[in-house]
């Protein structure tokens, strides 16, 4: 078994944020799907995703909450990392999340449940990876991108933050795949 840098004996006291983009879905456009909220997963997709979030799990990936965007491919993107865990915790939709949500009404949305401590958010691109730089500090100067399925850890020693968060990892859906 793979050591675990987060294991629940080795976390740290503040807050951890995974912030993680959707997986393959059906392309933009096809036959069936002129609405692009509607566009689920593809059946690779799902499969997937399962195995990227055991692999997550290898490296003691557990969470108190998922928020998701309300698109259908994030919403199934978040459902599958739910049941991989075992279903334990609430998941809720956040209309934040949404291609062109705004980072401060997200934050906001997550502070009012202060007590979650260990928090998946599952949306798209470009704003997840712009999100993930302007909450490490960096901007959209650090020309991070994640891939579909891809995820980032960022901590904070207070939530909301008060100062930049810390960038545990960022995997690609390729590093986790191998990691379960």
């Amino acid at each position: 078994m793979v050591p675990s840098p987060m294991s629940n004996a080795k976390r740290p006291a503040g807050y951890e944020l995974y912030i993680m983009r959707h997986g393959i879905a059906v392309e933009r456009g096809s036959a069936g799907y002129a609405d692009d909220s509607k566009r689920p997963l593809t059946p690779d997709g799902k499969k997937k995703m399962q195995a990227n979030v055991r692999g997550l799990m290898r490296l003691g990936f557990d969470v108190d909450w998922i928020v998701t965007s309300p698109l259908l491919r994030a919403l199934e993107t978040a459902k599958i990392a739910a049941d991989e865990l075992g279903g334990h915790q609430p998941l809720d939709v956040c209309d934040e999340l949404r291609p062109g949500g705004s980072a401060e009404s997200l934050i906001a949305f997550l502070a009012k449940h202060a007590d979650r401590k260990r928090v998946l958010v599952v949306g798209h691109e470009p704003d997840s990876s712009e999100m993930a730089g302007r909450l490490i500090g960096a901007g959209r100067r650090a020309h991070l991108a994640l891939k579909k399925g891809g995820c980032c850890l960022i901590t904070f020693d207070d939530f909301p933050p008060k100062s930049p968060g810390r960038l545990v990892w960022w995997l690609t859906p390729r590093v986790m795949r191998k990691l379960a």
